[in-house]
């Protein structure tokens, strides 16, 4: 009997919210947002909901992904993604 409670009350949480999860889930934002950034489409930066870093091909990654020794690199992509023509553009890591 004493091993039967035992058991049931140090038993492993199956259903339980990280703590991650918890974080993001009270941030004061909307749910679609809260679910874009757990996907990993928005990013939660200084209080505001913003599009991730972009990495184009034939470009720099942008200043805030620099190292220190590398902020000297100006070749950006500055326009607008819809007129970027590069073949390949994913998320910088």
């Amino acid at each position: 009997m004493f091993l039967a409670v035992f058991v049931r009350a140090f038993a492993s949480h199956n259903n339980s919210v990280s703590i991650l999860q918890q974080h993001y889930n009270r941030l004061p934002i909307r749910k679609k947002f809260i679910k874009a950034i757990k996907r990993g489409t928005l990013v939660w930066d200084r209080g505001q909901v913003k599009i991730p870093p972009i990495l184009c091909e034939g470009y720099d990654p942008p200043k805030q992904c620099l190292l220190p020794n590398e902020k000297n690199k100006n070749r950006q992509y500055r326009g607008r993604f819809e007129k970027l023509q590069s073949k390949r553009v994913s998320f910088y890591d």
